[in-house]
């Protein structure tokens, strides 16, 4: 990986990439992304799945609404 992609969090071994939010464990960044994306799929596929085929965008807009609060690289 390249750019902000391929660093890792200061204090976790190499185990965990660069985020804004400081997590420097795997365990709490593990259930962190698990939340996010339970909260994602609540809203997107239960509540708003839109009534059309999904789109390369959607699954990008997916995608920085998932993760773009937690890491530089998901949320461009």
């Amino acid at each position: 990986m390249q750019g902000s992609q391929g660093e890792y969090q200061p204090g976790s071994n190499g185990l965990v990439l660069r985020n804004k939010l400081g997590i420097q464990s795997v365990d709490d960044m593990n259930g962190l992304e698990l939340r996010l994306l339970h909260q994602l799929y609540e809203e997107v596929l239960i509540k708003r799945l839109p009534d059309r085929p999904l789109t390369v965008e959607d699954l990008k807009s997916w995608h920085r609404r998932w993760l773009g609060n937690v890491f530089d690289w998901a949320s461009h």
